[in-house]
């Protein structure tokens, strides 16, 4: 579970205390639930959610809303419905749930905090990188529209953390894709995905593999000329580390054969 959420769950628990005051007795006993108030019956949703019974708990708010879906308590209960949804690896669900949530009040105090956990819906969803990343996308955009919408929320610098997380995943995809096509020989199609990680991902820590393997793929191609500028721009920026370490190995080959090439075009 990460920070967020384990940050998310207790704001959750702190809203519920803040807004349910009835007695707790009403939830003892052999009483009828058919006869509880709503407040009473959300309740007994919340303590079946804290012991981990989640799907008994979504049951209770599943009833509570169809009971009393013009009640104050409607709000919690749907909100903490969709969350039951995603501890038991609803996602899909959960993240249904949640934008209902956000669609039927957009001005709830947990608005940023239903959008932050669709995105994480979305990232348990999502498979390793070298697989279609279409799920970390949708989690990324949501991402970003929180951050955009709710700048002050106390979700912002784990909201920030995963953004970069995303990122670096989609980095890491496009790059895994240059290599494939680098290891196959397709120089060109290689350099396209290397530059498609330079040009979107340059801030990631995969820029500086993308650098090395568009060298790599430009030398493969014959434009040696451009391959030394490849390697010295990643000497330049990282210097450090391994990739820096290969591209100077590489460059001092590469100079040898650009001054061959060179003195065999005089002589010509």
């Amino acid at each position: 579970m990460t920070p967020g959420r384990d940050r998310f769950m207790q704001r959750k628990l702190l809203f519920v205390i803040s807004l349910v005051t009835v007695a707790v007795v009403a939830c003892s006993g052999g009483q009828d639930k058919s006869a509880v108030r709503p407040e009473e019956r959300l309740v007994i949703a919340d303590r079946l959610q804290g012991e981990g019974k989640c799907s008994k708990a979504i049951i209770e708010y599943e009833q509570l809303l169809s009971e009393f879906p013009a009640q104050s308590v409607a709000e919690r209960a749907e909100f903490s419905l969709a969350s039951c949804r995603m501890e038991i690896g609803e996602y899909d669900l959960a993240v249904r749930d949640f934008e209902d949530f956000i669609d039927s009040y957009p001005g709830s105090e947990l608005v940023d905090n239903a959008m932050y956990m669709i995105a994480l819906s979305y990232i348990e969803q999502a498979p390793r990188p070298e697989r279609d990343q279409t799920e970390r996308v949708k989690a990324l955009s949501e991402l970003i529209l929180l951050l955009r919408e709710y700048p002050e929320t106390d979700l912002k610098q784990d909201a920030e953390q995963l953004v970069a997380e995303c990122r670096s995943t989609l980095a890491e995809k496009e790059y895994l894709s240059g290599d494939l096509y680098l290891k196959l020989g397709y120089y060109r199609s290689a350099r396209i995905y290397f530059d498609s990680v330079l040009k979107e991902y340059g801030d990631t820590p995969w820029a500086q593999q993308a650098l090395l393997g568009k060298g790599i793929a430009l030398v493969g191609e014959g434009k040696l000329s451009e391959a030394r500028l490849a390697y010295e721009e990643l000497l330049r920026d990282y210097p450090e580390s391994p990739a820096g370490d290969q591209a100077a190995r590489r460059l001092k080959e590469l100079r040898g054969a650009i001054e061959s090439q060179t003195e065999t075009s005089s002589s010509e």
